[in-house]
């Protein structure tokens, strides 16, 4: 069972071995996904890892993000540094991360990051067998689904229970990327998610109050009144998120976890202290299985604060009425009944009546509501080790070894648990002419511990009147010193090498058959009858079926059957695709629905998830598989990843720009299939705007308002996003935008990409036979392409990441 602390600087690295961490994960100063932390070089880095080594606390690496071609030479040498400085383990999203480190850095340890979307049992069962000793669970499962994962994995499970929270999956979230440029996949999301949106019907219509805005802002996690049921359910390590947060956020959210689990309860001072530290209010909501509009912000969605009292305006004054007393410089937040926020900062041009009652007239203007402590005053920053507080207790005795040649001078020193080590110095004792050396002076020169992580806690030396140097001592002192640190270390480094693991034989899972692409054609995914028959009309060789249909209501099974034979009868080829998101309480039922894709024959099934390998071939699935954008295929060393499970194409990220797509297809014989057309997939969420504000408020017993209507979001630009829903309920943020790279299709072919999806969900038939015609045209040479200029000014489209890449 482990405490995982979070440390964006070494002050914080320090707070939390303070605050009783067990682990604590951290950033480099590149690699990882927190590029705006302040993150450690490879010497203080190396520094952190002997000093918690020395406490027995692991220390774990983010390199936790997407990973071009060009940084893989940086990012071999950058893995051979961790594993000398002795990094326990790297958190990592990317397989091409994964496979280097085994051949390069094999003792670090792999641990699956929450950015690969491991949702489900199988999941955790495939990054098992490539050699992960633990996987960090999506932040959206239930308390049920992670205690099924947990009692039928043998990889440990990591499960985030504090701190800030995503409403998109992790690593499926394209927002901040096609919106700003900044990949949340690289570590740099601008956090569009925490902007205000207005929610639109069908004819344009803001559907809500102006203050209640915040829509996609999530609350923050807090299970800390559910830490013995996730105990009981198996969970390895208990996951503080907060990177880029405070030293004494740190320090209290830690410290009360700590207590915790210690204690295996929580009383009223815990609930207190976590929320006085920086939160956005707290949820339970995934845990618990009740998503809604609960777990959302919805009027402010920055530090929410503790509760401390109101606020009045009293004759052209605002009163503050507290519950607790206050230091000066605390920043105050008064939220009004009208959602609008104000801060106050207790400063000079207050009054103080009492300790709970404050009086001003604030140039930030009067404002009357609850008030929260939104931060306190700045502490002193700590520095060195001179007040470390969790200092390990060291009982030292001074002894006189006389069964050596030469007698001489030893110390001992022992720890609690019993450890012990022993140095010698070559200093022969002698009693004493005038002044022997004193109990208290021994203890004081052996007792200057300060700059380590022991404290001395009792002294012994032999009776007589025996006379010792201090510069004896001293050095006894300080090999003693590094002699039980180096101890320490080394226990703690083998028994973290006991907990390593070897892939395992995947031979099972690699496809028994292939499509050999020998000819450009244009493929288009759709999810509905009426748009297979526009596209085959228009000419698309290739269907790519089902997977995430973006409406409501579920398929009849029948369906597959009739869209391969449809395929069929036209010599098209016919591919079905999984969901980008199952979840492990899904799985049975979608197993119903990929038995009967895998009964319609279709010429091949494209993933988004990586155990839907596992599922085919407990199906017995004897066909040809593909890999789609799910799986955030990035560069040639993850791309040969799935070349080895016999692949038959690869869509890549969609993050990808052009240059980078044609040096990836110049990198493999399989062939790429990049998306041209139609409307990218921005977030695919667990939680539904749609049903919770316009439905019951929550996903239970949503009387299903998007079947009967179309909503959409509008940013602060006045820019609108279409919403989806799907059969799971789940919601789908779609960009903007609609691409468009018909320009370009001449260009695309001429460098090797011969494979063109268009993206059709949602697209009326007509318009889609019409689209598709083109492309077909333009690529097989009958028309023109239209000159690149169109689409930039007179027509909402974009290119997306063909030209802006998000290295």
């Amino acid at each position: 069972m482990e405490l995982l602390a979070p440390a964006g600087t070494m002050e914080n690295f320090i707070a939390a071995l303070e605050s009783g961490a067990d682990a604590i994960y951290l950033g480099g100063k590149g690699f990882n996904a927190r590029a705006h932390a302040a993150n450690f070089g490879i010497e203080e880095l190396a520094e952190a890892i002997r000093l918690a080594h020395i406490l027995d606390v692991s220390v774990y690496v983010t390199v936790n993000i997407l990973i071009g071609d060009s940084e893989l030479s940086a990012l071999e040498e950058y893995l051979k540094d961790l594993e000398r400085i002795g990094v326990d383990a790297i958190i990592v999203q990317d397989l091409a991360v994964a496979k280097l480190a085994q051949r390069v850095a094999p003792k670090l340890h792999l641990h699956g990051s929450t950015q690969m979307t491991a949702a489900t049992l199988d999941a955790v069962r495939f990054y098992e067998s490539l050699g992960f000793t633990r996987v960090v669970l999506a932040r959206e499962l239930s308390l049920a689904e992670i205690e099924h994962i947990c009692k039928n994995c043998t990889a440990e499970i990591e499960v985030f229970v504090h701190g800030a929270l995503c409403v998109c999956y992790s690593g499926q979230c394209l927002m901040s990327s096609f919106i700003g440029g900044r990949s949340g996949n690289r570590g740099a999301c601008a956090q569009p998610c925490r902007l205000p949106y207005e929610l639109l019907d069908s004819s344009g219509t803001s559907l809500l109050p102006k203050h209640e805005a915040y829509l996609l802002s999530p609350k923050d996690l807090n299970y800390s009144e559910h830490m013995n049921e996730l105990v009981a359910a198996g969970v390895t390590s208990f996951k503080v998120e907060g990177r880029m947060k405070k030293v004494s956020y740190v320090r209290q959210v830690i410290g009360t976890y700590r207590h915790i689990l210690d204690t295996a309860h929580m009383d009223a001072a815990d609930a207190k202290a976590l929320a006085a530290g920086f939160n956005r209010g707290f949820s339970t909501d995934y845990l618990t299985d009740h998503v809604g509009k609960s777990m959302m912000t919805v009027v402010a969605p920055n530090n929410q604060g503790k509760p401390i009292g109101k606020a009045e305006v009293k004759k052209g004054q605002v009163h503050l009425y507290l519950t607790e007393p206050i230091e000066k410089g605390s920043l105050l937040k008064v939220m009004q009944s009208s959602g609008s926020i104000t801060y106050y900062q207790i400063d000079q041009n207050w009054s103080i009546v009492d300790e709970k009652h404050f009086v001003g007239k604030p140039d930030e203007g009067f404002a009357a509501g609850q008030v929260f402590l939104a931060s306190p005053p700045k502490a002193q920053k700590q520095r060195g080790l001179q007040d470390f507080s969790a200092k390990l207790e060291v009982h030292g005795y001074l002894s006189i070894n006389t069964d050596r040649e030469k007698p001489c001078t030893e110390l001992t020193f022992v720890l609690n648990d019993g450890r012990t080590v022993t140095v010698s110095n070559e200093f022969e004792p002698v009693y004493a002419n005038n002044k022997p050396t004193t109990l208290e002076k021994v203890t004081d020169q052996v007792g200057r511990l300060g700059n380590t992580l022991f404290t001395l806690a009792s002294m012994s030396i032999p009776e007589g009147p025996y006379m010792w140097p201090a510069s004896v001592l001293n050095a006894l002192r300080r090999d003693a010193v590094e002699a039980l640190e180096t101890l320490l270390i080394t226990d703690h480094e083998k028994a973290w090498a006991e907990l390593a693991v070897e892939p395992q034989d995947m031979s099972s899972l690699v496809a028994k058959d292939t499509i050999q692409y020998t000819e450009p054609m244009v493929s288009v995914r759709v999810d509905e009858l009426e748009a297979e028959k526009a596209a085959i009309e228009g000419g698309a060789k290739k269907i790519i079926f089902g997977g995430d249909r973006l409406q409501r209501k579920p398929y009849e099974l029948s369906i597959y059957e009739k869209v391969a034979t449809l395929c069929k009868d036209h010599n098209v080829l016919c591919v079905f695709a999984t969901p980008r998101v199952v979840k492990d309480d899904e799985v049975e039922v979608y197993m119903n629905t990929l038995k009967a894709i895998v009964e319609a024959k279709p010429d091949s099934i494209s993933i988004h998830v990586p155990q839907a390998l596992l599922w085919l071939r407990d199906l017995g699935y004897t066909g040809a598989i593909e890999a789609d954008t799910g799986l955030n295929i990035f560069n040639g060393s993850a791309l040969q990843v799935w070349q080895d499970f016999n692949m038959s194409s690869i869509a890549p990220s969609l993050e990808l720009t052009l240059t980078q797509l044609v040096n990836l297809q110049k990198s493999t014989k399989l062939p790429l299939e990049i998306m041209v057309h139609g409307y990218t997939e921005m977030m695919i969420s667990e939680y539904c705007a749609i049903a919770s504000f316009v439905g019951t408020g929550k996903k239970e017993n949503c009387p299903m308002p998007c079947v009967s209507e179309d909503y959409a979001l509008k940013d602060r630009k006045g820019e609108v996003f279409p919403l989806r829903t799907d059969p799971y309920c789940r919601m789908h943020i779609m960009n903007s935008h609609e691409m468009d790279m018909r320009a370009y299709v001449p260009e695309l072919h001429r460098k090797g990409l011969h494979i063109l999806r268009i993206d059709g969900r949602h697209m009326a038939p007509h318009r889609l036979r019409t689209i598709v015609a083109d492309y077909v045209s333009i690529q097989n040479g009958t028309k023109e392409a239209p000159p690149k200029s169109v689409g930039k000014d007179d027509t909402p489209i974009t290119r997306g990441h063909y030209f802006r890449g998000i290295l």
